[in-house]
């Protein structure tokens, strides 16, 4: 029997997983002519038709996106968002409705609340950290009823695209943010991560 290093099983996994999803997707043509398909790393960034799945942990919920990468691929450092996510910030990426497909049960969360008491802090559904924007929103997040994953939610206004949590994806071939809001509720070390010292050490 061969002894596999916990690095070996990884990367055993992720080589599964992107076979999978290769034998699943379907070849589309670019602007250019060119054909693409989901995880194609030579295809480049911009304009190139990709197919990408979100899904929760469990896999019952899913959202395919399909055409270019998106334009807006935002970080939120909010109190609201950390306390959706458990993590310092959250990253969300939006897509033109026409490019989503969406697939499972999914159970709905809306904020703000109806009837609750207002939040003694700023949120992002009172505007998007990123342009100024006064009036309060209305987001709506859809998650497993599962296993709880917050995989996709929609902003009344913005109701021509549809935000799909990036982590979702679990893809690192997704463009970076490019923007970054509400800066002043972020923790410190979250806008120069590559300064901490991390004594515990980098880990594949």
């Amino acid at each position: 029997m061969t002894n596999l290093s916990r690095r070996d099983v990884i990367a055993g996994a992720a080589l599964a997983l992107a076979g999978t999803a290769m034998t699943g997707s379907t070849m589309a043509q670019t602007p250019g002519g060119a054909t693409t398909s989901a995880g194609d790393l030579k295809s480049g960034q911009g304009s190139a038709i990709r197919t990408r799945t979100a899904s929760c942990n469990c896999g019952q919920l899913r959202v395919t996106c399909t055409g270019p990468d998106p334009d807006r691929v935002v970080m939120c450092n909010c109190y609201l968002c950390q306390k959706q996510t458990g993590s310092p910030f959250s990253l969300q990426a939006r897509f033109p409705n026409e490019q989503v497909k969406i697939e499972g049960k999914s159970t709905a969360w809306k904020f703000p609340i109806e009837g609750a008491k207002p939040t003694t802090y700023r949120t992002c559904a009172g505007s998007d950290g990123i342009a100024a924007n006064s009036a309060a929103d209305l987001v709506t997040s859809h998650f497993c009823p599962e296993c709880g994953s917050t995989v996709y939610y929609f902003r009344k206004s913005d109701p021509a695209r549809t935000g799909v949590r990036v982590g979702a994806f679990a893809d690192p071939t997704l463009p970076p943010p490019m923007g970054s809001g509400f800066e002043e509720y972020a923790h410190p070390w979250v806008i120069n991560i590559a300064a901490l010292p991390m004594p515990l050490g980098h880990h594949a």
